[in-house]
């Protein structure tokens, strides 16, 4: 088992929770900090190989796969993260401010964190390779929980561009009331994804089993709050077969309502816990994939395939309203 010993033992997550995710390689930080080797990270330091985020200029080995809360309020069939319904535990989501790290604790997590991820790469990989990845570049708060819970987002995403890193936000889109105040305030990640999961109210109950009543109204209110926004915006269609890969064309209304400035389809692999819930016969390939993108795109004139990749079960359209690749 992984160390805890950067984990506050007053941490409002299970100690049992905490420990498996320990087993699965996580490094965990104070309350709610982790921090996660992606296996792209290894892709490349080993063999060259960056993951789909190099067409918007991302370096797999410069990337920190992060989050600075645990806590959800989905349950989604298709999520890799442990949940604690997976070993007979009550869900929970709330917690008070004092529950959370300061941002200034979340960044010094996501280096003790993402030192401890590269440590064993020095004796195996070129110097200058290890010297790159040692000065990491972007932050992707996408590892686990839902990072619009973490009450002092907006200040971290601060910090984080004030260190010199580059931010994905991937939320699940049910803090409207957060994506207000980034324009409020304006202050951004350098790329906000928000997913949509299900293409109707009644799939997504049944797809992201939400802990809140109210969660699809949620979601269409930040979609419409997304369509505002300044910043490069992402909506993420994460597809499993038979689940909600389905009806493509009511996908387009919801994506329409964010107008964002890339659209990913992207296919779900059974990974972590999601295996447990799923099988890989819901695994869709890029051939499933692409004409589902298709039937998206044909009904979206303004935009147009910017990018694939076979092997991160992913296609990329985009409207041009912001460059490609980050600069």
């Amino acid at each position: 088992m992984m160390s805890l010993e950067k984990s506050d033992p007053n941490s409002i997550i299970n100690i049992e929770i905490r420990k498996r995710l320990a087993k699965q390689g996580y490094q965990l930080y104070g309350k709610q900090v982790a921090v996660k080797k992606c296996l792209w990270t290894h892709n490349y330091l080993k063999e060259d190989r960056y993951c789909y985020k190099s067409a918007y200029g991302i370096e797999s080995h410069r990337c920190i796969q992060a989050t600075p809360t645990l806590l959800c309020n989905h349950q989604c069939l298709f999520c890799w993260r442990l949940m604690e319904k997976d070993i007979g535990l009550k869900p929970t989501w709330k917690a008070e401010e004092s529950d959370f790290d300061t941002p200034e604790e979340v960044y010094q997590g996501l280096l003790w964190g993402w030192k401890r991820c590269i440590s064993g790469y020095k004796p195996v990989v070129s110097k200058e390779k290890f010297e790159e990845a040692s000065t990491p570049k972007h932050v992707a708060l996408s590892l686990a929980g839902e990072p619009t819970l973490y009450p002092f987002l907006l200040e971290l995403l601060t910090l984080l561009k004030e260190k010199g890193l580059t931010t994905f936000v991937v939320s699940n889109g049910t803090s409207p009331e957060v994506y207000q105040k980034m324009i409020d305030t304006n202050i951004y990640p350098t790329q906000l994804y928000t997913t949509i999961p299900a293409p109707s109210k009644a799939d997504y109950k049944k797809t992201c089993k939400p802990l809140i009543a109210d969660g699809w109204e949620r979601i269409n209110q930040s979609l419409e709050i997304m369509s505002k926004m300044t910043c490069r915006t992402v909506t993420r269609l994460t597809l499993a077969k038979k689940i909600n890969m389905i009806r493509p064309k009511d996908y387009v209304p919801l994506i329409r309502k964010a107008n964002p400035t890339f659209i990913e389809i992207k296919g779900f692999v059974p990974v972590g816990f999601s295996q447990y819930r799923v099988t890989r016969d819901n695994m869709p390939y890029i051939e499933d994939i692409q004409p589902f993108a298709e039937a998206i795109r044909k009904e979206l004139p303004d935009y147009k395939q910017i990018f694939s990749m076979e092997e991160s079960k992913v296609v990329i359209l985009s409207n041009g309203k912001h460059p490609q690749k980050i600069i």
